[in-house]
């Protein structure tokens, strides 16, 4: 007896906005999300196979997937109102964004600026996952991380090195998004977990990847700042631990740049500032876990996402790590110790 061979699902395939082989209702669609561009095929007579998918986070971030099947020259000439990160699952794209020009592969993803004149070529079977990140929210998070008003444009250098180590985190947590989004954990517009979620994509894309701006927000890390600095950063999670805090929001309550406070806390603490939050948050997590009621079957959720944790398993997995049990067995003994 023969089975049916089974079609593997695309990535955020639940947040289909198209699938066409027209190419002037692919250009069109896909305009609605991004920006109105022109779309070629490189070989004519070629059957177009497109599609996307898209799932906003809350207000200035989605994540997109996107394919054309045949390769296509894409012209957006100015985005002007976004950024996009464009990593390919496959093949390549030769982009082209003012003076810079890389080949981009799954390796190399892309990050062109709006204020450069961007044209693009993807080749055959180059389905690509973008983030984008809308421009105004993007430069307000870069201000809050350097403490001082932006006196040019943000030009990002147009290769992003996706194995750089100094990328795993914002890597990971694209993926872990995407995950998130996938398993039909949509994070709800508005909703505080989706604000945060936003929050530190933007911060780690600031930090992580390459712009003219990279040396300014490195600029007072080396001058190096006392532990009383470092207290007071502490003191302000702790009393915050259930808000979606950011990296930004810490800078601004501390008053010093995102490096230098990084730095500061790798010197006097062994560790970076969102590192010890997370585990504060994880403390909180074990002490409420400890406390709940006999019975109480909804008790490890619950506090999973008051400390503002999005993916359960993620969440276990870390718990594990710190605690050496899981955070079922905390509920279990708390409950029994009641």
């Amino acid at each position: 007896m023969e089975t049916a061979a089974i079609t593997p699902r695309l990535p955020l395939q639940r947040y289909r906005l198209f699938e066409s082989h027209d190419m002037d209702e692919a250009r069109e669609s896909v305009a609605r999300v991004f920006c109105p561009h022109g779309l070629t095929m490189l070989r004519p007579r070629t059957e177009l196979d497109a599609c996307h998918h898209s799932a906003r986070l809350d207000r200035n971030v989605s994540l997109n997937y996107v394919q054309y099947g045949p390769g296509v020259q894409i012209d957006p000439g100015y985005l002007q109102d976004f950024f996009l990160l464009q990593i390919p699952l496959r093949g390549g794209a030769d982009i082209r964004c003012g003076a810079q020009q890389v080949e981009a592969t799954p390796s190399l993803a892309s990050l062109p600026s709006p204020t450069e004149p961007l044209s693009m070529r993807w080749a055959d079977d180059s389905p690509h996952l973008i983030v984008r990140l809308a421009r105004p929210a993007l430069l307000s998070r870069l201000e809050a991380l350097l403490q001082a008003p932006l006196r040019q444009a943000l030009v990002f250098d147009l290769g992003v090195p996706l194995d750089n180590p100094a990328l795993a985190p914002l890597v990971h947590f694209i993926d872990y998004l995407r995950l998130t989004l996938d398993a039909g954990n949509a994070l709800q517009a508005g909703n505080r977990l989706a604000e945060h979620a936003e929050e530190y994509l933007m911060s780690s894309l600031l930090m992580s990847a390459r712009h003219n701006h990279s040396a300014a927000l490195a600029g007072d890390a080396q001058r190096g700042l006392v532990p009383r600095v470092v207290r007071k950063a502490q003191e302000f999670m702790a009393a915050h631990a259930e808000q979606p805090v950011s990296l930004a929001d810490v800078c601004r309550e501390v008053g010093c740049s995102a490096r230098a406070l990084q730095l500061a806390f790798r010197q006097h603490a062994g560790q970076g500032p969102m590192e010890f939050l997370r585990e504060l948050r994880l403390d909180r997590v074990r002490a409420d876990l400890q406390a709940c009621a006999q019975g109480d079957a909804g008790g490890v959720r619950e506090a999973a996402e008051k400390y503002g944790f999005l993916h359960l398993g993620h969440f276990a997995a870390q718990y594990r790590a710190r605690f050496g049990e899981r955070p079922s067995e905390t509920l279990a003994r708390g409950s029994r110790a009641g």
